[in-house]
């Protein structure tokens, strides 16, 4: 009987063992997900692929950024550069195209209708800045110092909401000198000389009294000072020399009080929810030093001040932008190229030169072209002189002589030899 129960209970385990394989082979099999498909990395695309077009590394570098983040898979990422060839086929200048006389021409013909216009921000102060032919001018002729210097002064998260900061620091960026604050009367016969604070002046400048009246006893050391309210009355020896005393009481006069050399005027402007500080005058490299500001954003007009402080870049830049910026504020619409490609001739050099014959025109290597700006007789004496060759690659130089120019159909050079 014992045997008989053991024989049933193996039969029964068997039995469930089989039920539950059967089971587990009648559930479907979980259907793996496919990987989505990485999008292709910028070592992915050959250089193979691109040959025969103008494309650079930072191109290619874009089109993988986008695929990347749009998640494109191979297939997709292939059509989005056929795309970008496509674009880049029909913007890409014809060979021989006469790139720079389209754009002066471009530059030149809306310049003749400009006119001078004086732009002034809103505010008791004002802030002049020359625009319209002006300051077109100005820019092309890449003058040493602008007319109208101007600042766009940034500041940093700690004053840019308050509006009490923001004209607290704008008040100490005015330069202000002793002259501008005191009242000198000397008198040589009675050997002494009075200084008075004008509290007005000062008030309004936001300069101590206390201070005033301490850099004034300080500047000078030839007499003897009393104070008064206001005012310090200085004696001095007879036998001090008076061309000392005025020299001293000049450089007194002259010296700074507080600010930045070179701005005359500082007001408060709100943009895009933020104080700004705006100037009349300018000098970028000192206020970059400055605490308080944001010098990614801080900026000036004056061109060459800024290539001498951020280099020929930013120079560059401002060139680009500034053209752009005067001539759409007369809407007047060119084309960002055209005005680039004269940034780019005015600084390729490495300095900021001027389209003025003591700025590119002068570093030309033809001394025909060289003489068909300005001073032709010069040049050709001097080219005489120096024994200079007349190679006749350029625009200009042919058209002295005669020649068809070697732009457009004039770069194809095809002989056809008829049969006999």
């Amino acid at each position: 009987m014992a045997e008989e129960k053991k024989k049933q209970a193996a039969k029964k385990t068997k039995a469930k063992k089989e039920t539950a394989k059967a089971k587990k082979e009648a559930k479907p099999a979980k259907e793996k997900k496919p990987k989505k498909e990485k999008a292709r990395e910028i070592e992915e695309v050959k250089p193979e692929s691109w040959e025969g077009l103008p494309v650079t590394k930072s191109v290619m570098d874009a089109i993988a950024v986008i695929a990347e983040r749009e998640n494109l898979n191979k297939q997709k990422t292939d059509e989005f550069i056929d795309i970008i060839k496509g674009k880049l086929e029909a913007i890409t200048v014809e060979p021989g195209e006469a790139v720079g006389i389209v754009a002066a021409q471009s530059l030149g013909e809306p310049g003749t209708q400009l006119t001078l216009r004086t732009k002034h921000y809103a505010g008791a102060a004002e802030v002049s800045v020359g625009s319209g032919i002006q300051r077109v001018e100005e820019i092309v002729d890449g003058r040493s110092k602008a007319k109208y210097p101007t600042m766009t002064i940034f500041l940093d998260g700690k004053a840019n909401k308050d509006k009490a900061k923001a004209e607290a620091f704008a008040k100490s960026l005015i330069y202000v000198k002793m002259e501008d604050v005191v009242e000198l009367n000397e008198e040589f016969a009675k050997n002494r000389a009075l200084v008075t604070v004008n509290e007005e002046a000062i008030k309004e400048k936001g300069v101590d009294l206390k201070e005033i009246l301490g850099m004034i006893k300080d500047s000078i050391k030839e007499g003897k000072p009393s104070q008064r309210k206001n005012s310090i009355e200085f004696e001095f020896d007879k036998k001090e020399s008076l061309l000392k005393i005025r020299k001293s009481l000049m450089k007194m006069l002259n010296s700074r009080v507080h600010g930045v050399k070179g701005i005359e005027k500082a007001l408060i402007a709100e943009e895009h929810g933020e104080f700004v500080v705006k100037t009349s005058g300018s000098n970028l490299k000192a206020v970059l030093k400055l605490e308080g500001i944001d010098g990614s954003k801080t900026t000036t007009n004056d061109i060459i001040e800024v290539s001498k402080t951020l280099g020929i870049e930013a120079g560059r830049l401002m060139i680009a932008n500034e053209l752009f910026k005067t001539l759409d504020e007369n809407g007047i619409l060119i084309d960002l190229r055209h005005i680039i490609l004269l940034a780019d001739l005015m600084t390729r050099t490495g300095s900021v030169k001027g389209i003025v014959r003591t700025g590119i025109t002068r570093e030309k290597a033809s001394p025909f072209a060289r003489a068909a700006f300005e001073e032709t007789v010069k040049h050709l004496l001097d080219a005489s002189f120096k024994g200079e060759i007349e190679t006749l690659q350029g625009v200009v130089e042919n058209i002295i002589v005669g020649q068809p120019v070697r732009v457009g159909t004039g770069i194809v050079e095809l002989i056809m030899k008829p049969k006999k």
